[in-house]
């Protein structure tokens, strides 16, 4: 589902920037990007808080991969060089791809290696990724027939548990890599820190894997340091600050993901939304009516606990989460300058 929206949104585009108040982002991640439509989302809240922005968007989504398959065997940073890519260069990507899938091993058998023991894995088949390459080459192929050639605002790098704590491994090392490309392109570079091993799915009288929250917040403090982004969007230091009571009483009865499915729930996307108003716009995101949320991937109609898919966020737990997600941009963004 999640790759056939991707080839749908690169084939249409974004229109090329004629106003200083537009705005031309693009996400690359995997489901946790696609799950509730973030990108949406973000737009949907930017809009709102300057109703004259005119915010485009697009999407490059693999479910299930990370930083380190979008740039080496996926080729994503096409899609940040769209502007100034020429169909020659994407000829030869398309038939990198192609001899990728001519074996089950992969090109760099070290660099494979490398890469996932840095997250802890072993044993991880290259086959496994012949499908997202399959697709990735189809979106290729789909940007040669038709290039809008957009120039990017800011590109999105979603992390995905690859998040090492060793300098320069698993998402900081191929992020800092794609970071780089975004930055050669005129654009700036926002670091999305999706932190599914700290989300809850049940109550909590205390934080659930702090020490995970603590390891990806300063992992991205110190990827703030070495490539000054746009924004960290510092989704573990928000989850780990509403567990701990934020200085009241520990725990709490917001949920996070789900009970039936491993994905964030309707109540982290939201946090999620106002946490990229936060981190961009340096404002709080406080008094925006902005208030629900739609799950994307239904069955029967329902979403995977069986709810329904919009959850509409009443007065009270909207402004926590507004409140939530402005203090902890704030949090993260002085120990960045602490660490300066």
């Amino acid at each position: 589902m999640f790759l056939r929206i991707a080839i749908v949104l690169l084939a249409v585009g974004s229109a090329v920037p004629s106003s200083a108040k537009d705005l031309n982002i693009l996400f690359l991640g995997n489901s946790y990007t696609a799950r509730h439509d973030i990108a949406g989302l973000v737009e949907q809240i930017l809009e709102e808080a300057d109703p004259t922005a005119d915010v485009q968007v697009q999407r490059v989504i693999y479910g299930g991969q990370n930083m380190f398959k979008h740039s080496t065997y996926y080729f994503s940073q096409s899609f940040i060089e769209q502007s100034t890519l020429t169909e020659r260069a994407i000829t030869q990507r398309i038939a990198a791809m192609r001899e990728f899938l001519e074996s089950d091993t992969p090109p760099n058998s070290e660099e494979w290696t490398q890469h996932w023991s840095s997250v802890g894995k072993t044993d991880v088949p290259f086959a496994d990724i012949h499908r997202h390459i399959t697709r990735a080459i189809k979106n290729h192929e789909a940007l040669l027939v038709h290039n809008p050639k957009t120039e990017w605002d800011y590109v999105v790098l979603q992390s995905w548990r690859d998040v090492s704590e060793q300098p320069n491994q698993g998402y900081e090392r191929y992020a800092t890599k794609l970071a780089r490309i975004v930055k050669a392109q005129g654009a700036e570079v926002i670091l999305y820190m999706t932190s599914p091993e700290t989300q809850n799915q049940n109550p909590v009288t205390q934080p659930y894997n702090i020490a995970s929250a603590k390891r990806d917040t300063g992992v991205g403090l110190r990827m703030a340091k070495a490539l000054r982004p746009k924004a960290v969007i510092p989704v573990p230091l928000a989850i780990k600050n509403i567990q701990t009571g934020n200085g009241e009483k520990p725990g709490t009865d917001l949920v996070f993901r789900y009970q039936n499915d491993g994905h964030p729930n309707q109540t982290c996307a939201f946090l999620v939304a106002n946490l990229f108003y936060a981190a961009i716009t340096e404002k709080s995101p406080e008094g925006l009516a902005f208030n629900s949320v739609t799950e994307t991937k239904l069955k029967k109609g329902k979403d995977p606990d069986g709810g329904e898919p919009t959850v509409v966020f009443d007065d009270k737990v909207k402004a926590y989460l507004q409140q939530i997600a402005h203090e902890s941009v704030l949090e993260f963004n002085r120990g960045s300058e602490n660490k300066q």
